[in-house]
């Protein structure tokens, strides 16, 4: 099913889809921007599209967690545009730029929201609000240290440093997921909150909203990551 939608989706680009937990995520340049899950196609929405969507009724993606219902920011598909190349074009390049507005969302101004207090990542997820400079010294990002970093208590910084992880810069260069994984080899008792806390520290979210808008597609590129080796 995931190759008819890539071939569907040939007019708007190049598209490639990983599988995960059952269903697909669907990839442009590495940037993933819609969900295939139960034989439904989900795009990526915003602040900016998400009441296009609405319009249409368009329902958003959502999961069971904890007895509570969890709603990711991607909604259905229109049906005309599961038909029509051209008009699926259009919608993926609206899901797309939502995409790309989420992965270069400014630092310490998603939503107006203010930095929360440091906290141990092992003990609870964090709030990483790095700029690329430290204000109070002016170093360039590339020289803070990650016991600088609002969300990564002792332990968690520890565990950083015995993969070798010891910068901003470092942290950069491997992403939130690779970071992980590279982490967990040295300490395996790290849990996912360290995942959604150094996602944060990279895109200057706290870890709440890490865990619930990118939770599939850290833990389909988590898969990714393993499957790889």
């Amino acid at each position: 099913m995931a190759q008819h939608f890539i071939d569907l989706m040939d007019r708007f680009a190049a598209v490639r889809a990983r599988a995960m937990f059952g269903g697909h995520g669907f990839y442009r340049d590495g940037v993933m921007f819609a969900l295939l899950a139960n034989g439904v196609l989900y795009l990526k929405v915003d602040d900016e599209t998400r009441a296009i969507f609405t319009k249409c009724n368009l329902r958003p993606f959502s999961f069971a967690a904890k007895g509570r219902t969890v709603h990711l920011s991607y909604h259905e598909a229109p049906p005309q545009a599961l038909e029509d190349p051209a008009e699926m074009a259009q919608w993926c390049a609206l899901a797309w730029q939502a995409a790309l507005r989420a992965r270069d969302q400014p630092r310490n101004k998603r939503g107006g929201k203010s930095p929360a207090k440091s906290i141990d990542a092992e003990a609870m997820p964090g709030v990483a609000q790095a700029g690329r400079t430290d204000k109070r010294g002016g170093a360039p990002a590339s020289a803070v240290p990650l016991d600088k970093l609002p969300n990564l208590g002792p332990r968690s910084v520890a565990a950083l440093a015995a993969a070798g992880i010891t910068s901003l810069d470092g942290l950069r260069r491997l992403g939130a997921v690779r970071a992980y994984v590279r982490t967990r080899e040295f300490s395996p008792g790290v849990s996912l909150n360290l995942l959604w806390a150094l996602e944060g520290a990279l895109t200057g979210r706290p870890w709440q909203e890490v865990a619930v808008a990118d939770r599939a597609s850290l833990l389909m590129a988590l898969e990714d990551a393993q499957r790889q080796g």
